[in-house]
């Protein structure tokens, strides 16, 4: 029966949320290395100047008057420290375009089946006689199946992910091809 299963809400919302996460957190990095740490040491710097005057009436005065909380720093941020906070914010920010990357590339995909075939998310047409087997050792658990398959002497396999597509749908999907490898395996073992 045919069946037509586009990638669920579910799925689509939390991807683009981790990327925007990820996004979002490597601009925080950066903008504790470009502003905060240079702040802060600015801070530290000015408060030992303070503290080597023994005026720390001065220091208060001076602190208020930028706007400054008027305790020391916890630390002076070394050259280093600014560094680290810079790759990080590079590595995950690179992860976040990774993920929104993927997601970008996710959007349009669609799991289908008519009365001949599947066709994959990748668009590829995948007769049911070309179906060579099913991987089940996730089905029971996540919803994922593994559809193995032969097609022009070439062997090759896609994914059924009943949480990245719709459930119902790709179910459906699923059954079809068990039922139809169920229904080949039996004439084939009685011929």
């Amino acid at each position: 029966m045919p069946a037509e299963a586009r990638i669920s809400s579910i799925w689509k919302k939390q991807k683009l949320f981790i990327a925007i996460l990820l996004l979002a957190v490597g601009a925080w990095f950066f903008i504790d290395g470009y502003h905060f740490y240079p702040k802060s040491n600015e801070r530290w710097l000015k408060y030992e100047e303070f503290d080597k005057e023994k005026n720390m009436s001065g220091w208060r005065d001076y602190a208020r008057g930028r706007g400054w909380v008027t305790e020391k720093p916890h630390k002076f941020h070394k050259r280093a420290d600014i560094v680290g906070q810079y790759v990080c914010g590079g590595v995950v920010a690179l992860i976040g375009a990774i993920v929104l990357s993927y997601w970008l590339t996710q959007q349009g995909r669609v799991l289908r089946s008519d009365e001949e075939a599947v066709y994959t998310p990748a668009g590829t047409r995948v007769p049911f006689d070309a179906i060579t087997g099913l991987g089940l050792k996730q089905w029971d658990s996540k919803g994922i199946a593994r559809v193995r398959y032969q097609l022009g002497g070439k062997q090759g396999q896609f994914v059924i992910d009943d949480y990245k597509f719709e459930p119902d749908p790709t179910r459906q999907i699923f059954a079809e091809i068990e039922a139809r490898l169920k229904a080949r395996a039996g004439t084939d073992a009685s011929a």
